[in-house]
């Protein structure tokens, strides 16, 4: 872990854990996992540290996977008052849900579709698909592409909570605690 001390207007917390890259075969049920915790209003993090307990004035949870292992990221600004080490407690209570408790099915095939959704709002342009075969090429397969949506409808409860297990571990993850000098 890092403490910084900068003149910003608010505390932030920021926490990462190592997750595998793209044709890592959890990647899909990782991607699953920081929308459950950080996409959107009705996402966990939001609904327990931000409405229920107005322990973060924001909290995101995103990774930056790609081809190679990535981050898996959670960052959060804390209301004034709150201190570093109840605001990293809640966080690391939420991730400990999902490690310990299989999440119910209509969670994941809300976060499902929504990526689902995603997916095919995505390739609507001429430039949009023409992106993705790009991109699918450079991965090795261009009809890669045609398969994403399979890989993430394939994903359970089950395989989200065992790669929760896996990446949530104490000894994967790295602690920035970002001090206002205010």
């Amino acid at each position: 872990s890092l403490e910084v001390r900068a003149d910003v207007p608010m505390d932030m917390l920021m926490m990462t854990w190592h997750m595998g890259g793209r044709f890592d075969e959890s990647y899909h049920a990782t991607d699953l996992i920081t929308e459950v915790l950080g996409g959107g209003a009705s996402a966990r993090l939001y609904e327990q540290l931000i409405k229920k307990n107005q322990l973060f004035s924001s909290i995101e949870c995103y990774h930056f996977g790609t081809v190679d292992p990535g981050l898996l990221v959670i960052e959060g600004k804390l209301v004034k008052g709150v201190t570093m080490s109840v605001a990293e407690k809640a966080v690391l209570a939420e991730v400990e849900l999902i490690k310990n408790n299989l999440l119910d099915i209509k969670e994941v095939q809300k976060v499902i579709n929504k990526t689902e959704s995603i997916i095919c709002f995505e390739d609507m342009s001429i430039m949009n698909r023409a992106h993705s075969l790009a991109y699918y090429e450079l991965l090795g397969e261009a009809n890669l592409m045609n398969e994403e949506l399979a890989k993430y409808q394939a994903v359970t409860p089950e395989r989200i909570q065992s790669t929760a297990q896996q990446i949530f571990r104490e000894h994967n993850r790295n602690t920035l605690y970002y001090y206002s000098k205010s």
